[in-house]
């Protein structure tokens, strides 16, 4: 196999092609915060958790987010395509900070280092 030195190391954000972008754009500011690389493809997908399993396969950070049907989930490749590492339901009335710690644990995962709380009883500006 050769390797594409041209090919970025990114997190995959795959999103539902009838998802909007706006809706999870804090999860990108998490990622941001944590400087991790991140890129948007739209597909069409069945489940969030689909969506990053396969984008965790797809990235070469192992790490992948997707969005689908008001969903998110976050992804690792060594994991069972069935467990996320982590997902949040009803992300359209998702506190903003609450995304924000999610994308920032999927930058964390490529780190390694410990999540921040995804609880919305614990997350604090």
């Amino acid at each position: 196999m050769e390797l594409d030195l041209n090919v970025r190391p990114v997190v995959l954000i795959y999103l539902d092609k009838r998802a909007s972008a706006e809706d999870i754009q804090y999860i990108f500011y998490g990622l941001e915060e944590e400087k991790i690389p991140f890129t948007l493809e739209q597909k069409d997908f069945s489940t969030a958790t689909e969506a990053a399993y396969i984008a965790a396969n797809t990235s070469s950070l192992n790490v992948g987010i997707g969005y689908v049907n008001n969903e998110v989930a976050l992804h690792y490749k060594n994991l069972a395509p069935e467990t996320p590492y982590q997902s949040i339901q009803r992300v359209v009335t998702c506190p903003p900070l609450v995304l924000k710690s999610f994308g920032g644990n999927a930058a964390r995962l490529v780190k390694g280092v410990p999540f921040k709380s995804i609880d919305p009883m614990e997350v604090k500006a």
